[in-house]
């Protein structure tokens, strides 16, 4: 799972709540910070490197450091509040996962907690604390949810065996129907559709971090047919594995 890193320091920057007004645009800017972002009214739209980017209300999402941020299209009058932090982004169950949700109420208290102390002035070590329990809060509102993290960590953990829905029904002996439902309405989308995007953020993060050969990288995804990665890869990035790895080497802020 793609995420801030728990294992390592993560050092809070500022932070402040934010209301768009109708039609507002987010900032252009290039951002040296992580940006954490909880929106609990409207949407927040913005590129990230290019890829355009939606945080509806109820969703929260982590921009990842060193970026170009772009506001093209007017957003949905949203509300949030933004942490900017240190950190650094892993590959592995202990992470905060770069988006999910998050119930507003539950998290009113402390967002507004977070908004006020840091308009007040308060101490650096006051500051990270709140920021700590809001993203530790987090990751455990995400696990709440059993069975569908149960299912999530399985496919995160199996990639080589899943190669339909069948194998995660058999897994867990749950009908196709509603396993079809819960991901419909946990991520919006099918778990295949699902499965194909962690597939294709593994192949990413291992084009980045390593040098292995493209059809061992495939095969460790998940995909024993290279030319079906090959064409998978491209529906979802535009661009072949070998030019995606180039381009990263070139420029380590393209996604």
């Amino acid at each position: 799972m793609l995420g801030i890193n728990l294992n390592l320091p993560i050092k809070y920057k500022y932070a402040s709540l934010r209301f768009f007004k109708s039609e507002e645009k987010h900032v252009t800017r290039f951002c040296e910070d992580n940006v954490l972002l909880l929106v609990y009214d409207g949407t927040l739209k913005f590129s990230e490197n290019g890829k355009q980017i939606e945080v509806n209300k109820g969703e929260y999402y982590v921009q990842k450091k060193n970026c170009f941020q772009g506001g093209e299209i007017p957003s949905n009058a949203p509300k949030y509040l933004y942490i900017h932090f240190d950190g650094e982004w892993a590959d592995s169950d202990d992470v905060l996962p770069y988006f999910g949700k998050f119930d507003y109420l539950i998290f009113k208290e402390l967002i507004e907690q977070i908004d006020n102390s840091s308009h007040q002035n308060e101490p650096y070590s006051v500051m990270q604390y709140l920021m700590l329990k809001l993203m530790l809060s987090l990751r455990v509102t995400l696990r709440k949810n059993g069975i569908i993290n149960d299912i999530v960590l399985f496919i995160e953990n199996n990639l080589q065996k899943i190669s339909s829905l069948s194998v995660i029904c058999s897994e867990f002996h749950y009908s196709k129907n509603y396993v079809i439902r819960i991901f419909n309405k946990e991520f919006g989308i099918s778990p295949i559709q699902y499965v194909n995007q962690v597939k294709i953020n593994k192949a990413k993060y291992l084009l980045e971090t390593t040098s292995k050969q493209l059809s061992e990288i495939a095969n460790e995804c998940g995909y024993l047919d290279y030319p079906y990665f090959y064409k998978r890869f491209i529906k979802q990035t535009g661009i072949s594995p070998q030019a995606w790895r180039k381009q990263k080497h070139q420029n380590p802020f393209i996604t």
